[in-house]
């Protein structure tokens, strides 16, 4: 069911376009690319070399890599803008935000572009809180050099 994935990065991109920048362009590109290479190779590996799960059936497509390349960053790009700078505040908000992920992870696995072997939900937990964690690691490293 390509169609949710799709509309979800429509409307992340419309976000992006609107959103007030926190962040430069020259922070958007490059974790725009780092956090899209770190979710292909991450699915990549759990779902060809591992097989806990598939996107939209088996093999290797086109559009699942597109998605693959650009939804998971979008979100990435729209949390890093408006994520707060205290650690209090943070982790209120990546706790929020990996709700979020797991709440859309469950509907893509209803709709059928997520169909998980031997992978549970709750497995994307943890991978969700250490993601946020090192897009904030990520951001600060951009910063400092």
């Amino acid at each position: 069911m390509y169609w949710f994935p799709y509309l979800s990065l429509a409307i992340n991109l419309i976000v992006i376009r609107y959103m007030p920048k926190r962040l430069t362009k020259k922070e958007i590109y490059v974790s725009w690319v780092v956090i899209a290479l770190i979710n292909l190779s991450t699915d990549v590996m759990l779902s060809f070399y591992f097989r806990l799960y598939e996107l939209n059936g088996g093999g290797v497509q086109l559009g699942v890599h597109i998605i693959e390349l650009t939804l998971g960053a979008s979100f990435g790009i729209i949390f890093l803008n408006f994520m707060p700078e205290s650690k209090r505040s943070f982790f209120f908000y990546t706790a929020a935000w990996v709700i979020f992920s797991l709440l859309f992870e469950m509907v893509t696995v209803k709709l059928n572009f997520i169909n998980y072997f031997s992978w549970k939900w709750w497995y994307s937990a943890p991978y969700y809180f250490a993601a946020f964690l090192f897009v904030r690691w990520h951001l600060h490293f951009i910063r400092s050099n």
